[in-house]
């Protein structure tokens, strides 16, 4: 099911055209299918913006084990790295664990590591924790908001981030204006406000 994409604002056109930037940016990052709902609360005249997401699920740690096939021959771990979005990861993890003279980078997806006693082992290495995916989507989220918005406020509560941001001091209704968005999402209410 695709995920739904709401903008309320004054603008139709600047509301058709922040739709396309959001979904454009979260496509980009690779995290659009991860979203359920998003809702995008634009008031250029206060100002005061507000997106608020409901992911279909909070994101797992990767382990190498979910994203490289591995094969232990001959004192070495082979890894074939099946995605090639966490071959970095997956490289500065295996660095990390054994060292980088241990590693070897025959290829971009292809290691072999030195020095693990079996492929389990290597399998059970952290390549990105639960939190990755939550912070490059609030880091995707703040630059979808204005250039020149520097007072931001982050609410998270199991699937649901919402983020708020203003030109000015956030007032107190800006705050509750956000936290009921927020909440709405949480419930998976409709967030008009």
């Amino acid at each position: 099911m695709a995920s739904e994409t709401i903008v309320s604002g004054p603008d139709q056109y600047g509301n058709d055209k922040y739709k396309l930037l959001y979904e454009e940016i979260m496509y980009d990052i690779g995290k659009l299918a991860m979203l359920d709902r998003s809702y995008l609360l634009l008031k250029p005249e206060v100002p005061l913006f507000v997106i608020s997401i409901r992911l279909k699920a909070r994101p797992a740690a990767k382990k190498i084990g979910d994203v490289a096939m591995t094969r232990a021959e001959r004192g070495n771990v082979y890894v074939s790295i099946s995605d090639e979005m966490y071959a970095p990861g997956t490289l500065q993890s295996l660095w990390k664990a054994y060292g980088r003279d241990n590693v070897q980078q025959t290829d971009r997806l292809d290691i072999t590591v030195r020095g693990p006693d079996t492929s389990a082992e290597v399998d059970a290495i952290e390549v990105e924790s639960q939190e990755q995916p939550v912070q490059e989507i609030i880091g995707a989220l703040w630059r979808v908001m204005p250039e020149g918005i520097r007072n931001r406020r982050v609410l998270t509560d199991g699937n649901t981030i919402t983020v708020m941001a203003t030109e000015e001091i956030v007032r107190p209704e800006h705050m509750r204006e956000a936290q009921e968005i927020h909440d709405k999402m949480v419930r998976g209410e409709d967030p008009n406000v």
